[in-house]
């Protein structure tokens, strides 16, 4: 069950095994309610099954999704160690199996200080995209948060042609917006020739100068 997430490669058979043996697996439904901001989040948890949907709920009722947790990823890893309550919403995209690792179960687990690296490690990389999504949504337009997440995900794979890892309507949850809005948005810089799709997943940026113009102004 471990084997397939990349955090835990560090740890023996046996340690595989006592971690598995302190945890429990959940099932949930499509937008079954997983974690809110009253919860108290000291487990670390990964998707077995499924796919689940942080997000912030306004008080009018509207979501903002901050992102997505696919199969075999984790969440709550600097969460379980804070003493906190979880600072959003997790909510069950579809139906999901999550398996809930407690506190101690890490703790013998971070006697492997591979392991241990591996984990700490993890809490950073979540750190610097969390600021990234915060900076991407403190960007006033649509077409700018497009732009900027063109442009980093050229760096990310190092080419101006590349597959879009999310979907016009997972892009316009990420941005505060409306799928039109995203659709719209990709439409223009088609038109203007600054991108170019030769299908609907991928990307050919023609000219970065024009985004980071979009970007900038």
């Amino acid at each position: 069950m471990l084997d397939t997430v990349d955090l835990f490669n560090d740890l023996s058979s046996d340690e595989k095994s006592e971690v598995l043996s302190a945890s429990r697996t959940v099932r949930f439904q499509p937008d079954q309610v997983i974690y809110t901001p009253d919860d108290l989040c000291d487990s670390l948890c990964i998707v077995l099954k499924g796919r689940l949907r942080i997000a912030k709920v306004l008080p009018s009722g509207r979501e903002q999704t901050i992102n997505y947790i696919e199969k075999n990823q984790i969440f709550g890893e600097a969460l379980a160690f804070a003493g906190r309550k979880c600072a959003s919403h997790v909510f069950a995209e579809e139906d999901s199996e999550v398996l809930s690792i407690p506190k101690r179960a890490l703790l013998y687990a971070f006697k492997n200080k591979r392991f241990l690296f591996s984990y700490l490690k993890s809490i950073s990389e979540k750190t610097l995209n969390l600021s990234y999504i915060i900076e991407l949504l403190s960007l006033s337009t649509v077409k700018k948060k497009l732009a900027s997440y063109l442009l980093e995900l050229s760096l990310e794979k190092g080419s101006n042609s590349f597959e879009l890892p999310h979907t016009k309507k997972t892009l316009a949850n990420l941005f505060g917006s409306t799928r039109e809005a995203v659709s719209r948005n990709f439409s223009e810089l088609r038109k203007d020739g600054i991108i170019f799709m030769p299908d609907r997943n991928s990307v050919e940026i023609k000219s970065s100068k024009q985004l980071e113009k979009i970007l900038f102004d």
